[in-house]
């Protein structure tokens, strides 16, 4: 399926997650300085670094999901709008924790989590189904952050008002990080949370 959306034309392959409320969040919400170095995790179709490439043309852009198909998509995506991106196909940040690249490199990381409490199987559920409390995926997340996330860097998280937010708060106090919700919109009875992941340096 083609779209054209904030004047960014996407390509969603079937198996790839369509950019919704939660993506338009995130996207919105987020503030990059010249040369700064961005990773997404989990880029989908790759419209969020789209809109912030073209946004802020001056930063570095790099691009992470564990669905060949939507690395795929995100490369392909990034050709169609004449826009850089640097894409990878893994799962999460490890293969630069394992490698030991990337430490300490990255002044912005996103992430739209998969924050449904669910266990659902398939490649497009991969986007939202994030185990009995939303978190599953997460808390792998949370621990290879403070690896290459700079120390005086910003993460971007979304999550909804279903995942265990006490749980999500406690995981990043355990990697002496602190936790603050900067935005949010209300989906029905659901509300999709942003929040701003940061280094406790007091």
């Amino acid at each position: 399926m083609r779209k054209l959306i904030d004047e960014l034309i996407v390509d969603i392959p079937k198996d790839v997650y369509d950019p919704a409320e939660d993506s338009f969040l995130l996207a919105e919400n987020v503030e990059i300085i010249n040369h700064n170095k961005v990773l997404e995790v989990g880029s989908g179709s790759g419209y969020v670094s789209l809109y912030l490439a073209k946004k802020y043309p001056k930063a570095d852009y790099f691009c992470l999901d564990i669905n060949f198909a939507a690395a795929k998509a995100t490369k392909e995506n990034s050709k169609e709008n004449n826009l850089h991106l640097e894409v990878v196909n893994c799962d999460l940040m490890s293969s630069f924790v394992e490698k030991k690249i990337f430490e300490a490199y990255f002044d912005i990381i996103l992430f739209n989590t998969p924050y449904l409490p669910l266990n659902e199987n398939g490649k497009l559920a991969l986007a939202w189904s994030g185990g009995k409390y939303g978190l599953e995926t997460t808390q792998k997340f949370i621990v290879q952050l403070p690896r290459i996330l700079k120390r005086n860097g910003r993460c971007y998280i979304v999550v909804s008002s279903k995942t265990d937010l006490a749980e999500l708060e406690k995981l990043v106090l355990n990697i002496n990080y602190k936790l603050t919700q900067i935005d949010e919109v209300k989906e029905g009875r659901e509300s999709i949370k942003l929040f701003l992941i940061e280094a406790n340096l007091s």
